[in-house]
Order: C-alpha cells, then sequence, then structure tokens
C-alpha cells in the first residue's frame, strides 16, 4: 500500500508539472501573437474577475457555487474602423500536445461555454468599468471573445474552425462574439504579419484600415495604423502597409489557394486602398501561386485592370513557415 501510496503522489506531481508546462506553452504563444504579431502593448494576462452567476455558471461536478472566472488574456483600444468605439478582446487559451479530436464538437462547446460565462460576468465587472475609465470621448464598447484552440502535433493547417462552424449555440449563452483561432489562423497570421516585421522592420509595417462609414478619424490618418482590428480575425485576407526603400507596398496576404474567379475580386479590392499615400507596388500572396500555370490567366483579368502592369507594379506569389519555433 505505501508503494502505491508514493507512486500515485509521485505520478500526479509529474503530471501536475506536465500540464503547468502545456499552459505556459500555450501563454506564451497567446503572449507571442497578441504582442508581437499583433502589436498589441497592453496584454493583461492571468486575471480574475468575480462571478456574479455562480448557481448558473457552476460546474456539474461541482459541490459549490462558482465564485470566480480565469481570463488568460485580456486587451483593449480604440477602433480604427469605428470612431468613439471601444474594442475589448477577452482571451482564452487552450493548447494540446496531441492532435486535435477527430470529432471536436463536444469539446468546443464546452470551451466557448466556459469562455461565453467569463464573458458575461465581465460585462459587470469593475475590470470592464477601469478599462473604460482609461479611454476618453467612448460611447460604445464591444466585447469580443478569442478562444485560441492550438494543438502541437496537428497539422500547421489544420482547419478547426470548419469542423464546428455549423454547431446550435446553446440559449442560456450571453456573448456578442466569439471568435476560434486555430493552427491554421495562428499561423497565416504569422507568415503574413510577422514574416514582413522580420524583413523589413516592424516600423514599416502598417495595417490597412478599410473605409468603414463609420471612421472619419482613421481617413485623417490616412487608414492605416499599428492597431491590428479584431474583427479582421474573422478574415481570411490580410492587407499591410510597407515602406519599403522609400517605396510604398501594398501587400495583400490571402490564406487560400489561388482562384482565377476570385483575382478580379481582390484587384477591386487593391483598388479601393488607392488612398494609400501613391501605392508604388501591389503585391498578392497566396497559399499556392505558380506562375508557370497560372500567369496566363492572370493577364486574362488584367484586361479589366490597365493601372496594373505584372511583374511591375503588380506582383503574385505564394507563402510558406511556423509560428510554433519562433
Amino acid at each position: 500500500m505505501y508503494i502505491y501510496t508514493s507512486f500515485f503522489i509521485f505520478n500526479n506531481v509529474v503530471m501536475g508539472e506536465w500540464s503547468k508546462s502545456i499552459g505556459e506553452k500555450g501563454e506564451n504563444i497567446v503572449k507571442f501573437v497578441f504582442e508581437d504579431i499583433l502589436n498589441f502593448n497592453s496584454l493583461i494576462e492571468n486575471e480574475s474577475i468575480n462571478c456574479i452567476k455562480g448557481s448558473k455558471h457552476k460546474d456539474k461536478k461541482a459541490k459549490s457555487n462558482r465564485t470566480t472566472h480565469g481570463i488568460d488574456g485580456l486587451i483593449s483600444y480604440q477602433s480604427p474602423l469605428e470612431d468613439y468605439s471601444l474594442d475589448i478582446g477577452i482571451i482564452s487559451s487552450k493548447y494540446v500536445v496531441d492532435e486535435y479530436l477527430k470529432y471536436p464538437i463536444s469539446l468546443f462547446k464546452a470551451h466557448l461555454r466556459d469562455l461565453a460565462q467569463s464573458i458575461e460576468c465581465f460585462n459587470h465587472s469593475k475590470l470592464k468599468n477601469n478599462i473604460n475609465r482609461n479611454f476618453a470621448g467612448i460611447n460604445k464598447t464591444e466585447i469580443f471573445g478569442i478562444l485560441v484552440w492550438l494543438s502541437n502535433t496537428s497539422d500547421l493547417n489544420f482547419d478547426l474552425v470548419s469542423k464546428v462552424d455549423n454547431i446550435l449555440i446553446d440559449s442560456d449563452l450571453v456573448f456578442d462574439k466569439i471568435i476560434l483561432l486555430d493552427n491554421n489562423k495562428i499561423n497565416f497570421l504569422y507568415e503574413s504579419i510577422f514574416r514582413n516585421k522580420e524583413v523589413f522592420g516592424a516600423e514599416k509595417v502598417d495595417f490597412v484600415y478599410h473605409n468603414s462609414g463609420l471612421n472619419f478619424l482613421a481617413s485623417q490618418n490616412n487608414y492605416y495604423g499599428k492597431i491590428f482590428p479584431l474583427n479582421y480575425l474573422y478574415s481570411d485576407i490580410i492587407p499591410l502597409r510597407i515602406e519599403d526603400s522609400n517605396k510604398i507596398i501594398l501587400s495583400i496576404f490571402i490564406n487560400d489557394d489561388y482562384q482565377e474567379e476570385q483575382l478580379s475580386q481582390i484587384l477591386h479590392f487593391a483598388k479601393s486602398f488607392d488612398h494609400l499615400n501613391a501605392v508604388d507596388k501591389v503585391t498578392i500572396k497566396y497559399r499556392s501561386y505558380d506562375s508557370l500555370i497560372n500567369e496566363k490567366s492572370v493577364k486574362e483579368k488584367l484586361i479589366k485592370f490597365p493601372n496594373y502592369k505584372l511583374n511591375q507594379n503588380l506582383e503574385l506569389k505564394k507563402f510558406p513557415s511556423d509560428f510554433r519555433n519562433s
């Protein structure tokens, strides 16, 4: 009995340390993503707030009502897409050593429920009030839940989102927006944003803001800047403004393979950013693009876009990399 008990204690300690190491790696990646890739200089980590719905939010296995919610990360900024609006991101980090589950819906719904309950109580917290007081002239606050669910083993381009995007959300959950970031999305942000910072320098790379009709203040600053709008996490297109040797490059990254029928839309999209202080070159980068195979179809599309000349002021390329070894 003594030997068994000692082994049990030892095993619990080892597993506890192992779980702690996994959690720390997930936290480090979240810190890297939101600070080094997305530019947030005010990431608050490992915060705790009071639960005001103790009975409702009680875990089924718990004997007593819930008293607190842990928040892995929290970010806030004045929106460049809507004047006088404050965006707050509540981040939940889930990092697993093994591959994503083949059928992840049940676990996803559990993660979703936990994050939604945190958001519900955050909306009535002192922490939210304190954040709001840091910003003047705010008429509106939007809360984004961000579930960062990553796998150490699954392929970098594994698309978890597509496996859970049609679920029915429980009617008792109270939230406006929750965004799922998986291996695919995080690696896309890494390859598009961080790699350009490495090449050109972080000070030379800006995010481009579309004209929403609600961001007059951003228009006075040429529709670009260092703040990454959380709404962009929904998109598979990231537009960057890059300064390179006194030239301005509009670099558009697309988290998809080259599609001939899509190119015209992307070129119209690029043209809509003509307000970017005289763009010298537009680069469009896909997950897969082969000039030997695709260049003919590109030239056929350019008939309607006489302002672009392929391989001069317009380039199409593919892009590759790995956020987990940074």
